[in-house]
């Protein structure tokens, strides 16, 4: 493998690693309705139901990336973590909250769009399998 293989495929690995912990662990908080969640609901005034619709959705963009052999489930999922957090950034400006809130959700945005963009050819697409081959080259 050349360098710029490697170099690609650890972007790879590490832009999907971050999209899938953040939503693992946005998903596990959205569902337990945390306090954070529900002080964040309160300023954008949305209903605490929405976080459990956006915990389940979470949960399944998760499943979707991080099993192989659906690409169809999975473009759909990188689509759809992408407008959930784009949806945070637009949801923070709205009401009126500056860079410092928005930023982590626009950045997880730019990292659903590099996860997906570095994706390797169909059927070398799962994360973990990629993470088990480099430990082997």
């Amino acid at each position: 493998m050349n360098t710029k293989d490697l170099a690609l495929r650890v972007a790879y690995v590490g832009a999907t690693a971050a999209v899938l912990l953040e939503s693992v662990v946005g998903s596990y908080w959205d569902i337990a309705r945390i306090p954070y969640v529900h002080e964040v609901f309160d300023r954008l005034e949305y209903p605490m139901y929405f976080a459990t619709i956006l915990g389940v959705a979470k949960a399944a963009a998760v499943v979707a990336i991080a099993v192989p052999g659906r690409p169809r489930l999975e473009e759909w999922a990188y689509a759809g973590l992408t407008f959930v957090y784009l949806g945070a950034v637009a949801s923070h400006l709205a009401v009126g909250e500056g860079p410092g809130i928005w930023i982590a959700p626009l950045v997880m945005a730019g990292l659903c769009l590099a996860s997906y963009g570095l994706r390797p050819p169909a059927g070398q697409r799962n994360p973990l399998a990629l993470l088990r081959r480099s430990a082997h080259a």
